[in-house]
């Protein structure tokens, strides 16, 4: 087996350099064991409550109606019953999870209903770990492993993708399926690669339909990247996965309502002129994406030099930007209602870091770097460590949950913005306490809880060091890499 040595200069890449599987393993671990420590305690909203009850009824009673109730995110059924209005990809991932919390439940005499809650968290958790470890996967193709380590911490770290790894949303699903997906089809694409890319994004809109529009995106970046005479036989493996996400919907719509195209989201309108939720999303106070994820303003700078190096993947960047922005800027809910940032485009922001590979090894651009990566830092961690609920509250009042003069307010008001907020509370000590912290609550006992406590401690010690070891390696000349 040939090796060579890794060069060290950090803006270079490495010569036929390929992904080191055990190094992208580490920092998967690594994020998952960290995420798990910054998961929020259930549910920061109605939604993934509704989708937890989902999660259960299937795992429990192997059903999708839930017990009835009030809340907007539920629909009533052909027969009468209750069900989620949303797709089925996160409680069908989440119900493995639920049953063996239930197990554990039982075993134990603890809540099993709150134990499960807690766990289920894990799910958007180890998805947002994928997706960063996918990111650091295209960027070790891309870059040197330094640089491609420093473009995959801020990923996790400095953007948006840390928040919601600890909250019951679709989007660490979706993230985690969309990078997962593209990660095989950034330079020659195998029938493996085809596959993987296939039924990851399958997966990700069986999670939510909406993902079908990045869809023209992948067949761009396949279209690009495999030879005439197999890009057919691709193309075709490629469709397996939409399709059979496809027809996982229809079926879902018609267990619930016999109608095979009933989606549950009747009556939620979009608007033909999606340029105000363009707007918002890109430049509101409230919602801004690149105020929430700072780094991404680098990451905008620095595209024409990705597309320099790499045009296909530059251009998938602008193609996924740019249909995601046309589609949630043009329907009525583009803000993603009461939550942290633009909830829409955050399975975008993990990809969208992977031009800061391409900055300058100039004092002025690694200063500029630095200050947009520590301000990264502090917004992730106001959003990961404080709830932004008790804001919303006070901007809406309780009586007006609705008013589109609160949500103007909460958008395009510096003053109401959910940052300012978010800011306030960490500034008078009202810091959240993370789920694994209070597994106590759920009556678990306390052996159990210092093995769970000790297993995510090992893991994080374990990636990390395998991380130390490779970063010394770098450092001594003394790493290797397969050829």
């Amino acid at each position: 087996m040939r090796s060579s040595l890794i060069r060290l200069n950090f803006a270079g890449g490495v010569s036929r350099q390929r992904p080191l599987p055990l190094t992208t393993l580490a920092i998967g671990l690594f994020f998952f064991s960290a995420y798990i420590f910054s998961i929020g305690t259930p549910f920061y909203s109605s939604d993934g409550q509704v989708m937890y009850e989902t999660a259960r009824a299937i795992a429990l009673q192997h059903t999708f109606a839930i017990p009835p109730s009030n809340l907007p995110q539920t629909i009533v059924g052909h027969d009468g019953r209750t069900y989620s209005k949303y797709d089925p990809g996160l409680p069908l991932l989440s119900s493995p999870v639920v049953f063996a919390a239930d197990e554990l439940g039982k075993a134990t005499q603890s809540n099993r209903y709150a134990l499960a809650a807690i766990a289920v968290q894990l799910i958007p958790a180890a998805a947002m770990s994928i997706a960063i470890a996918s990111i650091f996967h295209i960027a070790s193709r891309l870059y040197s492993l330094p640089c491609a380590g420093f473009v995959t911490f801020i990923a996790g770290f400095g953007t948006l993708a840390w928040p919601y790894a600890r909250l019951y949303f679709a989007e660490g699903v979706l993230a985690g399926c969309l990078t997962l997906a593209i990660a095989p089809l950034c330079d020659k694409i195998s029938t493996r690669g085809i596959i993987l890319s296939s039924f990851a994004i399958g997966l990700a809109i069986l999670t939510r339909a909406s993902a079908l529009i990045y869809l023209p995106a992948l067949v761009y970046l396949i279209w690009k990247n495999t030879p005439p005479f197999r890009l057919w036989l691709h193309l075709g493996l490629f469709g397996v996965g939409p399709l059979l996400a496809l027809v996982g919907l229809t079926l879902h719509n018609y267990l619930r309502f016999h109608n095979f195209m009933t989606t549950g989201y009747e009556g939620e309108p979009f608007h033909l002129l999606p340029l105000g939720g363009i707007v918002g999303l890109l430049f509101s106070p409230g919602k801004s994406i690149f105020l929430y994820s700072p780094p991404l303003i680098l990451s905008l700078i620095l595209w024409p030099r990705l597309h320099r190096k790499n045009p296909a993947l530059a251009w998938t960047l602008i193609i996924i930007a740019g249909t995601a922005l046309i589609f949630y800027g043009a329907w009525w809910a583009w803000h993603g209602g009461w939550v942290w940032g633009p909830r829409f485009l955050v399975p975008l922001v993990p990809l969208w870091c992977l031009p800061l590979g391409m900055i300058p090894l100039r004092r002025k651009w690694a200063s500029l770097m630095l200050g947009m990566c520590v301000l990264g830092v502090i917004v992730q961690v106001l959003g990961t460590f404080t709830d932004v609920t008790p804001h919303y509250a006070k901007v809406f009042g309780d009586n007006h949950p609705d008013d589109e003069t609160r949500y103007a307010m909460v958008h395009y008001s510096p003053a109401h913005s959910p940052l300012v907020g978010a800011w306030q509370r960490a500034s008078i000590g009202k810091w959240e306490t993370p789920a694994i912290f209070r597994l106590e609550t759920t009556g678990l006992p306390g052996d159990w809880l210092r093995v769970i406590h000790s297993s995510v401690i090992i893991i994080w010690l374990l990636s990390s060091g395998w991380i130390v070891r490779v970063s010394i390696g770098l450092k001594n000349g003394t790493h290797k890499t397969e050829i």
